[in-house]
C-alpha cells in the first residue's frame, strides 16, 4: 500500500515538471508572437542537429521580389483610387518610362477609354474580380500601341483594397501568328497555282493523249490509203483490160460479120449477133457499175436520203428483176411490213437491192426461192436477203467484200462475176450509215443481211457537209486521174 503511494507521488512530481516546461514554452511562443505583432522582433533563429537557420523579414521577401522583378512579363499593384503602388522593370520598359516615375502614377494612363471604364468598375467594387482575363493594348510613352494579356486578381492587403495586374506582351506572338497567316496565305495561294498547274498539265496530257489518238488514226488513215492508192492502180488496170478487151472482140467479130454478112449462113449470123448482143450487155453491166462507182464516190451532191418505204421499194426490184426468175421458175417472196421505213438515199437503195436479189437469182438453181424480210433493231432496220441456191465455202465468203483484183478477169471470162456489184452495195451502205455482210451454207443458200438507219442518224447531217466540203478536191483529182 504504501509502496503505491510512493510511485503516486513520483508520477505526480514528474507530471509536475513536464507542465513547468511547457508553460514556459507557451509563454516564450506568445511573447514571440507579441513581438511580431508590435514589430520587436525583426529575426527568427530556428536551431536543429545540424546548424542554426536565422529568417528575417528581409530575407523572407526577397526571393519573391527577386522573382517578380525578373520575370518577363509585366507586374502592377494598384491601390484602391488606381495609383500604381508597385511595378517591375519590365513593365516600365515596355512602356518607355524609368522605374521610378512610373511608381505613383495613375495606371489609367496607360490604358484606352473603353478599358477605362472597366477599371473604375472594379475599383469602385461595382465589378466582382477573382480573376479577370482579356487581350488589350497598353499605351507607352512614346506613341506605341503593345497589344498585351491582362490578368487581374483583386484581394486584401492589410485591410487595403488592392488589384494585382500580370502583364504578357503579345507582340511577338502577334507578330508570329501574323507571318504564320501570311505563309499560309502564300500556301494557299502556292496550291491553287498548283492545282491550276495541274489542271493545265492534265488538260495538255489530254490534249497529248488526243493528239497521239488522232496521229494514230492518221498514220492508219495514211497506211490504208495507200493501200487503196495501190488498190485503185490495180483497179484502173484491171478495168481497162476489161473494158478494151471485150470492146475489141466485138469490133472484131462486128467486123468479120460485116465483111461476109453475104456469104455467112443465116445460122451464123444468127448465132454471131447473140454473140454481139452477150458481150456488148456485159460490157454495158461493167460500166453502170463504174458510172455507179463514180457517183459514190465522186458526185456527193447527188446524196439526198430521205424517209423511205422500205416495202415499196422491194416491189420496185422485184418488178425488175420478175423476167429474170421468171426464167429460171423462182419465187420471189416481199416479207417486208407495210410500216418499215428507212433513212436513205432511194437510187441508192433501188442499187442495193437490185445488186443482192440478181446476185441471189444468178445462184438460185431453177425452181429455189428468193426472200427480202426486215425487223427493226433499236434505231436500225436489219433487211436480210435469202436465197435458196448453190451457197459459198468459207474462203469465197470472207472475200465478197474486198475482191483480189488480180482475179477480175477470170472471174468475167468465167461469167461469175468480178464482185464489182457486191463492192458498190458495201459502199452504198456506208454512205448512208449502214452495213452488210452475209451468212451461207454450201448446198442449201445464203443470206445477205444489211443495215439502214430507221431514222435520220445525228452524224450524217455532218458527214453529208464534210462529203460536200471535199467534193471540190475529189473532183479535180478524178480529172487529173482520167487525164493521166
Amino acid at each position: 500500500m504504501v509502496k503505491n503511494i510512493i510511485e503516486l507521488l513520483e508520477e505526480t512530481e514528474k507530471l509536475s515538471k513536464e507542465n513547468a516546461v511547457l508553460q514556459k514554452l507557451l509563454r516564450n511562443a506568445l511573447e514571440s508572437i507579441e513581438g511580431f505583432k508590435s514589430d520587436k522582433i525583426d529575426a527568427l533563429v530556428i536551431a536543429n542537429e545540424k546548424a542554426l537557420k536565422v529568417y528575417t523579414e528581409i530575407t523572407a521577401d526577397q526571393p519573391y521580389r527577386i522573382l517578380v522583378e525578373k520575370m518577363h512579363e509585366g507586374a502592377v499593384t494598384l491601390s484602391e483610387d488606381g495609383t500604381i503602388l508597385f511595378c517591375n522593370s519590365y513593365f516600365a520598359n515596355m512602356v518607355g518610362l524609368p522605374l521610378q516615375k512610373v511608381i505613383g502614377t495613375i495606371f489609367e494612363n496607360y490604358i484606352g477609354d473603353s478599358l477605362k471604364k472597366r477599371f473604375e468598375a472594379l475599383l469602385n467594387k461595382e465589378e466582382t474580380v477573382n480573376a479577370l482575363k482579356e487581350e488589350v493594348i497598353i499605351y507607352a510613352s512614346d506613341g506605341r500601341h503593345i497589344p498585351v494579356l491582362m490578368t487581374v486578381n483583386a484581394f486584401m492587403l492589410h485591410n487595403n483594397f488592392v488589384l494585382s495586374i500580370i502583364i504578357t506582351d503579345l507582340t511577338i506572338q502577334n507578330e508570329n501568328q501574323e507571318r504564320l497567316k501570311r505563309r499560309t496565305k502564300q500556301l494557299e495561294d502556292k496550291n491553287l497555282e498548283l492545282e491550276s498547274t495541274n489542271k493545265e498539265l492534265a488538260f495538255q496530257i489530254k490534249e497529248k493523249e488526243k493528239r497521239g489518238e488522232e496521229l494514230s488514226i492518221a498514220k492508219t488513215d495514211v497506211k490504208e490509203l495507200e493501200g487503196l492508192n495501190i488498190h485503185k492502180e490495180k483497179v484502173l488496170a484491171t478495168l481497162s483490160h476489161d473494158l478494151r478487151s471485150p470492146l475489141a472482140g466485138i469490133i472484131g467479130l462486128a467486123d468479120l460479120l460485116k465483111e461476109n454478112f453475104e456469104t455467112f449462113e443465116n445460122s451464123t449470123v444468127k448465132e454471131m449477133l447473140e454473140l454481139l448482143y452477150k458481150s456488148s450487155t456485159d460490157e454495158l453491166n461493167m460500166l453502170d457499175s463504174l458510172v455507179e462507182w463514180a457517183r459514190i464516190k465522186y458526185a456527193s451532191e447527188a446524196f439526198s436520203p430521205e424517209n423511205i418505204e422500205l416495202v415499196q421499194y422491194v416491189k420496185k426490184v422485184f418488178e425488175t428483176l420478175n423476167e429474170n426468175a421468171a426464167a429460171k421458175n423462182l419465187n420471189l417472196h416481199n416479207e417486208i411490213e407495210e410500216n418499215i421505213t428507212v433513212f436513205a438515199d432511194g437510187k441508192m437503195l433501188l442499187s442495193i437491192l437490185q445488186n443482192i436479189v440478181s446476185n441471189s437469182i444468178k445462184h438460185t438453181p431453177e425452181g429455189g426461192k428468193i426472200t427480202v424480210s426486215g425487223i427493226r433493231n433499236e434505231d436500225k432496220i436489219i433487211v436480210e436477203v435469202k436465197d435458196t441456191g448453190i451457197g459459198m465455202s468459207k474462203a469465197i465468203k470472207d472475200k465478197l467484200f474486198t475482191p483480189q483484183m488480180v482475179s477480175l478477169s477470170n472471174a468475167r471470162k468465167e461469167n461469175k462475176g468480178a464482185g464489182i456489184g457486191l463492192l458498190l452495195v458495201k459502199g452504198f451502205l456506208e454512205k448512208n450509215g449502214g452495213e452488210i455482210w452475209a451468212e451461207s451454207i454450201e448446198g442449201e443458200g445464203s443470206s445477205f443481211y444489211f443495215t439502214l438507219p430507221a431514222k435520220e442518224p445525228d452524224n450524217m447531217k455532218i458527214q453529208f457537209q464534210n462529203d460536200q466540203s471535199h467534193l471540190a478536191e475529189d473532183q479535180t483529182n478524178t480529172k487529173s486521174q482520167i487525164q493521166l
